[in-house]
């Protein structure tokens, strides 16, 4: 019961990244339904994976999970086709550095682009890791101000969401 609360928790959190920020026109609404559709989910804990999927979503939250024939897909939810895509909890990153994005002259790096830091190299780097698959990640280094700004205007960040 634990194992599918957490995969129905981190599937809601990489969904709601693909989704937007909390003032963005794509935020979903209290009670809106969402169905992902025809996907592979693969639920991160060894589990077989699920071919044609249904994950049905309201507002928020994963409300059913099962496939396509099994699962009845309610005739107000929008529907999201995952079809060829696998759908699976998003990846966690222990060890990134967001300041330092594909360079190898630390020295110039460091005297040259610290005022960039914080407005387009850090959210840049955090926005290549989401691409990739990574909906949470630790830093190891960066300055405060920056990461904790950089943290706190993430759309999913606790604190950007009231």
């Amino acid at each position: 019961m634990k194992a599918r609360l957490l995969l129905r928790t981190t599937l809601l959190w990489t969904f709601l990244l693909a989704l937007g920020t909390p003032t963005s026109p794509g935020r979903t609404s209290p009670g809106k339904l969402t169905a992902l559709v025809g996907g592979t989910l693969i639920d991160g804990f060894g589990g077989k994976p699920l071919r044609n999927s249904v994950i049905v979503v309201e507002g928020e939250r994963i409300r059913a999970i099962g496939q396509v024939g099994a699962l009845t897909i309610p005739q107000n939810a929008e529907v999201i086709s995952t079809e060829g895509m696998s759908v699976l909890p998003g990846l966690w990153d222990m060890h990134v550095h967001l300041m330092i994005n594909g360079h190898s002259d630390y020295a110039h790096w460091d005297k040259t682009y610290p005022p960039l830091l914080e407005s387009v190299i850090m959210p840049a780097s955090a926005r290549q890791l989401l691409l990739a698959g990574v909906t949470s990640a630790r830093d190891l280094g960066a300055p405060l101000k920056p990461i904790v700004a950089v943290r706190d205007a993430s759309p999913c960040s606790s604190t950007s969401r009231s």
